[in-house]
């Protein structure tokens, strides 16, 4: 008899055990709250609860405000309509018909700014067809970190002598369409045979305030190869000239410390060859690549400052031609030591793209180019599991991806 009790007592532990576990994996899934597109539509994944919001055909880039009470959109084959969507209510809102390719919410309101050709504009979401000030001449811009104004730069104009430099301005809000209230902050070199920008990328800083980091870029046909990564002090005092790579905005990021900076470095369009990662601390000028010989790095993520997440596979060979690329996994990479461990083992013909950090968490997607699934899992790849299916594939450039024109959390 005391046997039986004793094993009745027992089951009743282990299911309430289990039900704990349930209740557990329920609350880490209700912190994550994502935006993603799948068979070209706009959906929202909250904890466990998925739903659409809005129909397509062509939704890409999905970006929350800073407080996640509404979402921006570009709309269309081309990219160029651009939308909000409120999330207490569910109704979205057509901003624009032509502001869907560069578009960016403010830090801390609920406040849009978009470009349409050498204009930015900006809109507040209680009158998103009401321009609030429009600026013109600009090459690319980003808010500041208080949200007060923006970062831009000018547009470099091909003249009879040759091109015209790029000036690097801080514009505040209110005096966006007066130039006379432009504050110029450097002027990048004259375009030379060692220097040649027409343009820039978005400006990103580091998480000291000190630094500014974007991408100088040639020509469309020359910058598919190869742009200027650049530094410049907030104040513009100090300018710096660090490596080449190519076009892509996510291939660069400033760690969550001091002026630490990441990105992938190496020339030629082709994802499967010449990329490494590499780390500089810019105020010391020391740096370090962590991509071992035959191998590439494509995109990564920091977790922590003494950390970074990369997803990495073997390296092309140019006697290799066309033959197809292996499939990536993901390793953390140690900085101080330079140590390196795999963390993820994808089934044959998957491989592990976009790692991203989120509050205790990893996440990444799984994908064989037909399929894409977004897995989450534990900060060191343990306890993994799929939290997303079937999310579109974003469009490849040469093997580049970029992924969160169809995936985006809502990271606060």
């Amino acid at each position: 008899m005391r046997i039986k009790i004793a094993l009745w007592l027992l089951a009743i532990a282990l299911c309430l055990a289990g039900t704990g576990n349930a209740a557990f994996a329920a609350k880490e899934d209700a912190e994550l709250q994502a935006a993603f597109v799948r068979g070209g539509d706009l959906w929202v994944k909250i904890g466990s609860r998925e739903k659409k919001l809005a129909g397509g055909p062509h939704i890409y880039d999905p970006k929350w405000s800073f407080d996640g009470a509404w979402i921006a959109f570009a709309k269309g084959e081309a990219r160029q309509e651009l939308w909000i969507l409120d999330m207490r209510t569910g109704h979205g809102s057509l901003v624009s018909a032509e502001g869907g390719l560069n578009f960016q919410w403010s830090p801390n309101d609920n406040k849009l700014a978009y470009q349409t050709g050498q204009q930015l504009q900006y809109v507040d979401v209680s009158q998103p067809n009401t321009l609030l000030e429009t600026a013109e001449g600009i090459g690319n811009y980003s808010w500041l970190p208080d949200g007060k104004g923006f970062f831009a730069s000018s547009q470099s104009e091909l003249l009879t002598e040759g091109w015209t430099p790029i000036s690097l301005y801080q514009i505040p809000l209110q005096q966006l369409g007066d130039p006379g209230k432009y504050v110029t902050v450097h002027v990048l070199p004259k375009p030379s045979d060692d220097f040649f920008a027409v343009g820039t990328s978005p400006f990103k800083w580091s998480a000291d305030g000190r630094w500014i980091a974007f991408l100088a870029t040639p020509t469309a046909s020359l910058s598919a190869d190869s742009n200027t990564l650049c530094v410049v002090s907030s104040d513009g005092v100090v300018f710096r000239t660090l490596d080449q790579m190519v076009n892509h905005e996510q291939w660069f990021e400033w760690g969550p410390r001091d002026a630490q900076l990441a990105y992938i470095v190496g020339v030629g369009r082709e994802a499967g060859s010449n990329k490494r990662l590499k780390v500089l601390k810019v105020t010391s000028g020391k740096s370090g690549i962590y991509t071992p010989e035959g191998f590439v790095d494509n995109d990564f993520a920091w977790q922590g400052a003494e950390h970074i997440v990369v997803s990495r596979e073997m390296e092309l060979k140019q006697a290799d031609g066309l033959a197809e690329r292996s499939n990536p996994r993901l390793l953390t990479v140690e900085l101080a030591s330079g140590k390196q461990s795999v963390i993820t083992k994808p089934p044959d013909a998957f491989g592990d793209y976009n790692p991203q950090s989120l509050p205790e968490k990893l996440s990444w997607v799984r994908s064989d180019s037909k399929t894409a699934n977004v897995i989450v899992s534990r900060p060191n790849g343990s306890k993994a599991k799929n939290w997303l299916t079937s999310i579109d594939q974003p469009d490849s450039y040469y093997g580049q991806m970029r992924w969160d024109s169809v995936l985006r959390f809502l990271i606060r």
